[in-house]
């Protein structure tokens, strides 16, 4: 597989040093800069948040721009050798959420004259098509966020419409797995390269102006600035608005020369609350710097960027290495988690089954159709199995599917906003570029809903080529939060299209406990958003296959912890390949529970310091609609401090497993994880060991308002009518009693034999076989979720 073209990227400017620090990650994966693009304020009269001091500088109270020091911007043009665009800020901070949404109408070309009508966000639109201009090879914008939502989702915004490649090599930078992982890491990896950040303006308790002009990536300030902000719980990374820097010199290769302010030129102007910063008086200059051919790559050798693996997941890939997976066998005991599956029912199946042959279900399944179904909870509305006439193209049943949806939703009040997952059924994965531009048109606002995609091939119904099911939510009041990052990063892959990587909402309106769906992960490398292994460098066969488990595992991880998850309620592996399915569902069923270790007595993980989930953007403009309030820390996943086995109170087991073999899946990948999270609740988790061939599982919340999930495997031991008459008696009930309430039913069924299971009330998953804990292969998988 050919490696991704390189980027031809416009950098976002301030000035600041994570916008010029992005600029070199830029780089270091071969991408190309093509152009500067920087916003400087308007004259002081013109605009409400321009504050005119007594000297009559500006310092424009954007909660999206640094305008400190934006005299010195010029200079850049010289300074690297690289082509400066700059526009005026237009417009105020008309939408204050944390997440984007962009104008409903396309803004005139005169939007300017209505200043206070339009979002100071959309001034870049004219400012970067000016560029576009210049420069129509251009096909990405880089910026400098770190840990504002508010920030990114606005870039993102503009980026996306103008067909640009949004690229945040520092989102999330400080919880990364880097060479000094510390809050003041970023500011040493910047210095590293020889980054000359001066400090241009201060805005905390702790600093005073005695720190303008001190170069921030200097060893002597960054110990005096942690002392300084630590005593008022601020960021060293300046990122709650403690400081804004101006860089000066860069690593010579990007910058050809330095700038130069002389003492006489920096005036110290004092504002309310203690803020101090710098006034540049007259013009600058760039002092042009000798040239050494052999210093030109130097920095690219002392960059230092964020590894692959976090380290509980790069042990796990150590551990693979030894064939460690193998221990996971069918009719053996894992003693670390408690996990039994019966010897004498393992001899069982592989007496009673023949040595298993790739199914043609067109072949060997009889006629079967799926039934839509509808439930309704009081908090939630389920909507399974959504069809279109078959045997007409790709397009025309995707437009009857989504017809169909929004007729359902509309019925029951709602819109596509309430939308928290969606599952959707390919026959062929080649029809997914169709499908997603189709199924984009539903989502205009921000956080749609999450989403996995497979191909089930021939196992779908004669004539079907696509099917879709969702969970929506029916409150207003359930507080639906999302995780939309459509940067390219080192976190996570970005999610460019109609898709978030999560959504949570509350179960109940009256209770706290969350159900988070995650997205369908798969294993791409963040930074190229390619496909791990995709040219070699990694294996192949099932090591490679062990290393994407992982990766696509860490992503469901990192995206949890983000959204508070403590505990999995289970997972589903997709996994593809017909002569090694079942080895690698040992192998996906081996990394699973080895994640769900308990740590030993007595033994903090430091990886259990999870971030906050604070916005430090929204600090620096706290106040301001849903900027204002931030969570309280995050647990650790798993969190076995919230986390109990029945009533023993013991520590449980791994949370349930399904590895599910399907015909695809997107970009070719070997394997997708799908998992539902349990956030800020206690849980309670109930493992039955594996008898007369059924395993159950039931991870629930232990509120009374709670949520739970049940998983039960029917070995191939058991007959078609047991585990029929068995589903049925769980499913078909659509109710069930407990602690005197009734519970709401929606179950989801996996099965490579979907007509003798017609007459279960459930979503249905067709697939070629399906496995539980241990690589026991199943007859049947039945997810059950009672709300």
């Amino acid at each position: 597989m050919a490696a991704s073209p390189p980027l031809q990227v416009i950098a976002l400017i301030s000035g600041g040093k994570d916008s010029f620090f992005s600029v070199l990650h830029c780089l270091t994966h071969n991408h190309a800069l093509v152009a500067l693009a920087n916003l400087y304020p308007p004259p002081p009269s013109s605009l409400p948040t321009v504050r005119e001091y007594q000297d009559g500088s500006p310092d424009l109270n954007s909660y999206m721009y640094q305008t400190v020091g934006h005299a010195l911007i010029p200079l850049y043009a010289t300074a690297l050798g690289i082509p400066l665009y700059r526009q005026q800020i237009t417009g105020t901070a008309v939408d204050a959420q944390k997440d984007y949404s962009a104008p409903a109408t396309t803004l005139p070309e005169t939007y300017a004259l209505d200043a206070d009508f339009y979002d100071e966000t959309e001034s870049l639109l004219p400012l970067l098509k000016r560029v576009l201009a210049d420069h129509p090879h251009a096909n990405a914008l880089s910026a400098g966020a770190i840990l504002s939502t508010y920030q990114r989702t606005r870039i993102e915004s503009i980026a996306l419409r103008l067909g640009l490649t949004p690229l945040a090599y520092l989102w999330q930078y400080p919880h990364l797995p880097t060479p000094m992982p510390s809050p003041a890491g970023l500011l040493h990896d910047m210095a590293a390269v020889g980054l000359d950040a001066r400090i241009v303006k201060v805005a905390s308790g702790g600093l005073d102006e005695r720190f303008l002009w001190e170069n921030v990536c200097e060893e002597r300030v960054i110990r005096r600035v942690e002392k300084a902000v630590g005593r008022f719980g601020g960021s060293v990374l300046g990122e709650g608005g403690e400081y804004e820097t101006v860089v000066v010199r860069g690593p010579m290769g990007l910058w050809k020369g330095d700038l130069v302010v002389g003492d006489g030129h920096r005036v110290v102007r004092k504002g309310e609350g203690g803020e101090s910063w710098l006034e540049f008086t007259g013009e600058g200059r760039v002092e042009v710097l000798t040239e050494n051919e052999a210093d030109q790559d130097e920095w690219k050798q002392k960059i230092k960027k964020p590894g692959l693996w976090d380290a509980s997941f790069e042990r796990l890939v150590e551990e693979l290495e030894t064939n460690s997976w193998d221990d996971s066998k069918p009719g053996a005991i894992d003693t670390e988690i408690g996990q039994l599956v019966d010897v004498e029912e393992s001899k069982t199946q592989q007496e009673l089954q023949p040595p298993h042959m790739p199914l043609d279900p067109a072949k060997t399944q009889e006629p079967w159709s799926l039934t839509p179904i509808t439930t309704l909870a009081p908090s939630l509305l389920f909507l399974s199995n959504l069809t279109a006439p078959p045997h007409t193209t790709l397009a025309a049943q995707t437009t009857h599917i989504l017809n169909t949806l929004l007729t359902l939703l509309a019925t029951h009040n709602l819109t596509p906003a309430s939308l928290l997952s969606t599952t959707i059924l390919l026959r062929s994965m080649t029809s997914f570029p169709t499908l997603n531009t189709i199924y984009a048109t539903l989502f205009p606002s921000p956080n749609p809903a999450a989403r996995a995609t497979i191909a089930c091939g021939a196992a779908l119904p004669p004539g079907v080529a696509v099917t879709l099911s969702a969970v929506a939510s029916r409150s207003t009041h359930a507080q639906r939060q999302g995780l939309h990052v459509q940067s390219r990063s080192y976190w996570a892959p970005a999610n460019i299209g109609p898709y978030s990587q999560a959504i949570s909402c509350r179960v109940h309106e009256a209770g706290d406990a969350k159900l988070v769906h995650v997205a369908g992960q798969i294993p791409l490398v963040p930074a190229t958003m390619e496909v791990l292994g995709a040219h070699g460098e990694n294996g192949d066969g099932l090591e490679l296959f062990g290393k994407q488990a992982v990766l696509a595992l860490q992503h469901l991880w990192r995206i949890g912890l983000e959204m508070r998850v403590g505990w999995w309620a289970g997972a589903v592996a997709f996994v593809v390949g017909e002569q090694d399915a079942e080895e690698k569902a040992r192998v996906a069923w081996w990394c699973w529970q080895r994640l769900h270790r308990p740590p030993p007595k007595g033994e903090a993980d430091e990886e259990d310091e999870v971030p906050d989930g604070l916005d430090a953007w929204d600090r620096k403009y706290g106040g301001h609609g849903s900027l204002a309030a931030a969570p309280p820390p995050a647990p650790a996943l798993p969190d076995f401090a919230q986390a109990t086995r029945g009533r023993s109170g013991e520590e449980p087991y791994a949370p349930a497993f399904f590895a599910v073999q399907v015909a695809a899946l997107p970009r070719g990948c070997a394997v997708e994880w799908q998992s539902v999270g349990i956030a800020d609740a206690r849980v309670e988790y109930n493992s039955s060991p594996s008898r007369a061939g059924v395993c159950s599982s039931v991870c629930a919340a232990t509120s009374e308002d709670g949520v739970a999930v049940e998983h039960v495997g029917f070995s191939r031991a058991c007959s078609e009518e047991y585990c029929l008459a068995q589903c049925v008696q769980r499913v078909n009930g659509r109710r069930a009693r407990e602690r005197g309430r009734e519970r709401h039913v929606h179950a989801t069924l996996y099965t490579a034999s979907p007509a003798a299971f017609g007459g279960v009330e459930a979503q249905v998953v067709p697939c070629l076989r399906v496995w539980g804990p241990s690589g026991v292969e199943l007859r049947v998988g039945l997810v059950v979720q009672y709300v």
